[in-house]
């Protein structure tokens, strides 16, 4: 996955850089809908072999276990309709796919319902970058600080949950019971 960068971005950049006369658009079209799919697929497998490594995890069971009860009623219903609105949701795409994988979609079901939903995203948002390619620096600089406050974000609470970890550990250590 490397950094995770939102494919809303990519799908964006490269109708712009199509605007741009830099890609092909049909090659870029084909790269973009493959990379989409790929990473659903990812998403949904990762959600098939994590099921049963957290199930047997006490230290994860009950947090994984309320993430995937959220999302259950919603794929139990819905199942098919709620993977493929969930392609079009930024955000919602990220936590429903691998609960659709703990749930035990058949992975050619999945597959066949993302390929749909992929072939009405990626050219619509490729379109969008394609037609407001003069709005990139904007939208761009936008994402920049966007992605610098989230880091500071994180480095903050890793500092204050190691900070506390720290504390919290030198003070039960410290501390003298009476005779």
């Amino acid at each position: 996955l490397g950094f995770p960068m939102a494919e809303e971005l990519v799908l964006l950049l490269g109708g712009a850089l199509v605007a741009s006369r830099v890609l092909h658009p049909l090659l870029m079209l084909l790269v973009n809908f493959l990379g989409v799919l790929i990473g659903d697929v990812f998403l949904f497998g990762l959600g098939r072999g994590v099921s049963s490594r957290l199930s047997r995890s006490p230290r994860f069971t009950a947090w994984f276990a309320q993430k995937l009860e959220r999302g259950r009623p919603l794929l139990a219903r819905y199942g098919d309709t709620t993977v493929f609105f969930a392609a079009f949701i930024p955000g919602l795409r990220a936590p429903t796919f691998p609960i659709a994988g703990t749930m035990q979609m058949s992975l050619w079901r999945f597959v066949s319902i993302d390929t749909l939903a992929s072939l009405i995203f990626v050219p619509a948002l490729c379109a969008i970058g394609y037609f407001f390619v003069d709005q990139m620096d904007p939208i761009a600089t936008w994402f920049r600080n966007t992605e610098r406050a989230i880091g500071t974000l994180v480095v903050l609470a890793l500092l204050g949950w190691l900070s506390r970890r720290y504390w919290g550990k030198h003070k039960r250590s410290t501390t003298v019971t009476p005779p």
